[in-house]
């Protein structure tokens, strides 16, 4: 009987929980980690060692594979080797730098919740060959590959709003004042340090970092990681999304629908934005928040090559 009551108890409670609409939404749910394209040489691509004199050619061949939560489109990723000059492995100018005409699908989760790995490209430069003779014995050669390719970070926050934001009763449905949860897809950039306070009777302030977390370098996006100009390293573009009218945030501009955007430069790997939301009406509600940063992304792999002297 004792069971039956308990039982009885827990539905009664749950009935309860459902009609006063007491569950706050859940955030976006993401694989997370700090990772973009991974990059590699396939074995014995370069190998190891080679001969001069032309008759000992090679290639070279570049593994890329997602290991993030943004597929990347064909055509916005960029290979090149450097490290080496194109006439003393018999290249013509041009032949060290390809476009990647293939799409790196992002990782992913199946409907059983089972992660899929994103497929890996590979990209090859044919023939390096080192036609004329080399000086003494042997000589290193470095080969670096340095991939660039457009990127983006979706992360989920939840923000509160109260009837009275200066004086909220105890026991409501969120809290003011406090840090806020946050969740990152898997990307380079990571939204983190989300706090919340009251600003005024009708508005509320938030703010939130963006963190370079990854290994690699951050240029501004649609700029293909050129390195020419300043301005565009640690150059993201950011976007803030409320659907709540009277959204404006530093440094950002405002469409005046619930969303703003714009480009924020990073100092040291970081930045700190700050936002006010101003309600026309304030109530009790939890006000899900998102926070999408777009950046172009460098990564590196470097090997080395030694070329030896074929002799006579």
């Amino acid at each position: 009987m004792n069971k039956l009551h308990a039982l009885l108890g827990l539905l009664i409670i749950t009935l309860i929980g459902c009609a006063t609409g007491g569950e706050t939404p859940e955030l976006a749910q993401f694989i997370g980690g700090t990772q973009g394209l991974a990059v590699s040489f396939e074995p014995n691509t370069p190998p190891k060692e080679a001969f001069d004199g032309g008759f000992a050619p090679f290639d070279v061949v570049v593994r890329l594979e997602n290991k993030g939560e943004e597929t990347v489109k064909t055509g916005d990723t960029t290979v090149r080797i450097t490290g080496v000059l194109e006439p003393e492995f018999n290249l013509k100018s041009g032949d060290l730098t390809k476009k990647v005409a293939e799409e790196l699908t992002a990782v992913r989760k199946d409907a059983t919740g089972k992660i899929l790995a994103g497929n890996p490209v590979f990209v090859e430069f044919k023939n390096f060959n080192h036609v004329s003779e080399i000086a003494g014995n042997a000589l290193d050669f470095p080969l670096r590959a340095d991939v660039c390719y457009k990127y983006a970070t979706k992360a989920s926050t939840q923000l509160c709003s109260r009837a009275n934001i200066l004086n909220p009763e105890t026991n409501g449905i969120c809290e003011i004042t406090g840090d806020k949860p946050v969740a990152n897809s898997g990307s380079p950039i990571q939204v983190t340090n989300v706090k919340q306070a009251a600003r005024s009777a009708n508005s509320i302030t938030f703010s939130f970092d963006i963190t370079h977390s990854g290994t690699g370098k951050v240029y501004e996006r649609d700029s293909i990681c050129d390195k020419s100009q300043r301005r565009y390293e640690d150059n993201v573009f950011v976007a803030v999304d409320t659907k709540v009218s009277g959204l404006s945030c530093s440094r950002l501009d405002s469409s005046g629908d619930g969303s703003v955007s714009g480009f924020i430069k990073m100092f040291s790997g970081t930045t700190t934005v700050t936002c006010t939301q101003q309600f026309t009406r304030a109530t009790d509600a939890v006000i899900p928040a998102t926070i999408d940063v777009g950046f172009d992304y460098e990564e590196r792999a470097q090997t080395t090559v030694t070329i030896k002297h074929a002799g006579e």
